[in-house]
C-alpha cells in the first residue's frame, strides 16, 4: 500500500501552505530591490557543500528543495515537488516534480537533477553536511522525466521533513557533471551559481556584496520584487545601524538592540516563537564533561532565570526540556528545573572528585578545571551570555577564558572540527526530525559529540511510523533521557524579532534564513 501524503501530514501541508499563503497580500506591488545582512562572506554558493549561515540564506533564495517549512506556519510542504508519498513501512518515497521548472540558464529541471544531487550528497568525496541524513538511502531512481524514486534501508517517517531543512537543495546536472569533484567547480561556489531558485545572481563580489536579480521564469510565480542584494555585515549592531540608514531593510534582531528602532516609523518590528534555543555546549569528547554529573552540576552554577532577564526581557522562557513548548502536540517530560544553587553545584562536583585547591581553583588529580567559552563574534546576546556565564564558572572555582572569534573563523572551525572545550550556539527546531539531527550519535549537526544509544534507540521507533500519538509519546520519552543525560545546557527559549523597513511587505513572522524560500513574496512599497 502506498500513503497518499495528500490525506496526512502532506495533507496538513498544503492547508496550511494555503492558509499561510491567503494571509499574504498577494497582489503586492513589484519592482524593488531589498537589501538583506549576512553575518559572514558564504563559504559556497552550492547549497550541498559545507558551509555555514550565510551560504544558507542566500543559498535558498537561488536553489529549491524539494520540500520547504512554510515560515508562517512552520509545516513542511511540498515545493519543488509537487506532491510526494510513501509505501507502507515508509522505506520507499516518491516524489513528482512541477513540470516545466527551469534553471537559471533556461535548461530544464528534470528527476535527473534530483538523481544526481542525491548521489552527490552520497558521495563521502563531497563531503555534504546532510549526508548523515542519507546514509540509510539504498537507491535513487528516475522513474521518469520528473518522477524520483528514493529506497532507504529503514523506516524514516521523516525523510521528506529533512530535505526542508537545508544543504539538500537541487543543483544542476548539466552544469557540474562534468567536474572530476564539485570543489573543481570554483567560479560556480564563489561568484556565478546556476539554480532554479527565485533570484538568480547578477554581481557577486565575496567579502562585500552580492546582487540578485528577479528569476523571471521561477516556477511558482516572477518575485514582486526586481531583486534581492545581500551585504556583508559582520557585528550585529552594525546592522541595525545600517537599517536606521536604509543601507539594509531587514536584519534579525537581538533584544539589546530594540530600543534603537521602537517607535521609529520607518521601522517595523515582528516578534514570533523562534522554536529555537540559546545553548552552552560541552564538547563531550573532553574528558572534563564526559560524567553527566558534572553537566549537572553547572548548570545548577548558572542563574538562568536571571541571565535571561538581563540579555532578553521579556522575550522567551528558559526549560530543561528539548522540545519547545511551541510544539504543543508533544507533551513535556515531567521533570524539574534545575534551579540556581551553587552550593548543590560544589556538592555535585566534590561527588565526582572537584574540590578547590589553595588558590580557590577547582582541581582533581592534580589537574585543574580549565575550559574555554568560545562564542561567535556578532550575535550580540551570545557575546552577553559568554561574559556572565564565565563570572558564574569561575565564582565556584573553575578557570573560565571567554573567546570571541568570527564566525566564519576560528568558531566555524572549532564547531565542524569539534575541536572547542565549549561554545555558545543556537539550534533552531523548526520540526522534530531537528531533534533527530542534533542528539543521535550520528546526527549531522551533533557538534558537540552527544551520544547515548537509548536515545538513539527512541528515535529509530520515532521514524518508524508517521502516527503523531506515537510520535508525542516518544518523543516526551527522549525528553526524560536527554534531562537525565543532557547534551547541553538549555540557556533560553527565544522569542526572536525582526526589523525590517516598513515599506517592505509580506515579511514573515520568521528568521531571515528560514523565509528565504519564500522570498520571491517580498514586496516593496512604490
Amino acid at each position: 500500500m502506498v500513503r497518499r501524503f495528500s490525506h496526512l501530514l502532506a495533507a496538513l501541508a498544503v492547508t496550511f501552505a494555503l492558509s499561510g499563503a491567503w494571509a499574504q497580500n498577494l497582489d503586492a506591488p513589484r519592482g524593488g530591490v531589498v537589501q538583506i545582512p549576512l553575518a559572514t562572506t558564504p563559504g559556497s554558493l552550492m547549497p550541498i557543500l559545507p558551509s555555514e549561515l550565510a551560504s544558507a540564506i542566500i543559498n535558498w533564495t537561488m536553489f529549491s528543495p524539494l520540500t520547504a517549512v512554510n515560515p508562517w506556519t512552520n509545516e513542511v510542504e511540498p515545493y519543488l515537488a509537487e506532491r510526494y508519498d510513501a509505501n507502507e513501512d515508509l522505506t520507499v518515497w516518491t516524489f513528482y516534480l512541477h513540470q516545466g521548472v527551469t534553471w537559471h540558464d533556461g535548461e530544464p529541471l528534470t528527476a535527473e537533477d534530483v538523481k544526481f544531487t542525491f548521489d552527490a550528497i552520497r558521495d563521502p568525496e563531497t563531503a555534504a553536511t546532510t549526508a548523515p541524513d542519507f546514509r540509510g538511502v539504498v537507491d535513487v531512481e528516475v522513474v521518469d522525466t520528473y518522477t524520483v524514486r528514493v529506497t532507504l534501508e529503514a523506516s524514516d517517517g521523516f525523510f521528506a521533513d529533512r530535505l526542508s531543512l537545508g544543504g539538500n537543495e537541487i543543483i544542476p546536472k548539466h552544469i557540474l557533471e562534468g567536474f572530476d569533484s564539485l570543489y573543481d567547480a570554483t567560479e560556480f561556489i564563489t561568484r556565478a551559481p546556476i539554480g532554479s531558485g527565485p533570484f538568480k545572481m547578477r554581481n557577486a563580489s565575496p567579502g562585500n556584496f552580492y546582487e540578485l536579480v528577479a528569476n523571471e521564469d521561477f516556477f511558482l510565480g516572477r518575485p514582486f520584487l526586481d531583486g534581492l542584494t545581500f551585504r556583508v555585515v559582520p557585528d550585529g549592531n552594525t546592522r541595525v545601524t545600517q537599517l536606521l540608514t536604509r543601507q539594509l531593510d531587514w536584519v534579525d534582531l537581538e533584544a539589546p538592540q530594540l530600543p534603537s528602532v521602537r517607535n521609529n516609523p520607518n521601522i517595523a518590528v515582528t516578534t514570533f516563537d523562534s522554536l529555537g534555543y540559546q545553548l552552552f555546549a560541552w564538547n563531550l569528547r573532553n574528558p572534563l564533561f564526559q560524567d553527566p554529573r558534572v553537566r549537572i552540576a553547572m548548570t545548577h552554577a548558572v542563574d538562568r532565570r536571571a541571565m535571561a532577564n538581563t540579555v532578553s526581557p521579556g522575550l522567551g522562557y528558559v526549560d530543561d526540556v528539548f522540545i519547545p513548548a511551541g510544539v504543543e502536540w508533544v507533551a513535556r517530560p515531567d521533570v524539574e528545573y534545575r534551579e540556581y544553587d551553587p552550593e548543590l553545584a560544589l556538592q555535585i562536583l566534590a561527588e565526582v572528585g572537584w574540590t578547590p585547591n589553595a588558590d580557590g581553583i577547582l582541581e582533581r588529580d592534580g589537574e585543574t578545571f580549565s575550559f574555554y567559552i568560545l562564542v561567535d563574534r556578532g550575535d550580540v546576546q551570545r557575546e552577553q551570555m559568554g561574559l556572565i556565564l564565565q563570572q558564574y564558572f569561575t565564582d565556584i572555582g573553575m578557570d573560565v577564558e571567554y573567546i570571541l572569534a568570527e564566525r566564519g573563523g576560528r568558531w566555524l572551525e572549532e564547531t565542524q572540527q569539534r575541536t572547542f572545550d565549549t561554545r555558545l550556539a543556537a539550534f533552531p527546531l523548526p520540526n522534530l526530525d531537528w531533534a533527530q539531527r542534533l542528539y543521535t550519535c550520528n546526527g549531522p549537526f551533533n557538534s558537540q559529540s552527544y551520544c547515548n544509544e537509548e536515545v538513539d534507540r527512541i528515535f529509530r521507533a520515532v521514524l518508524s511510523t508517521i502516527d503523531r500519538e506515537e510520535q508525542s509519546r516518544l518523543l516526551t520519552e527522549v525528553g526524560y533521557v536527554l534531562h537525565a543525560d543532557p547534551p547541553n545546557m538549555v540557556l533560553l527559549w527565544r522569542d526572536r524579532m525582526t526589523a525590517h523597513a516598513a515599506d517592505v511587505g509580506n515579511i514573515p513572522p520568521n528568521n531571515i534564513k528560514d523565509s528565504m524560500p519564500f522570498s520571491h513574496l517580498l514586496y516593496r512599497q512604490r
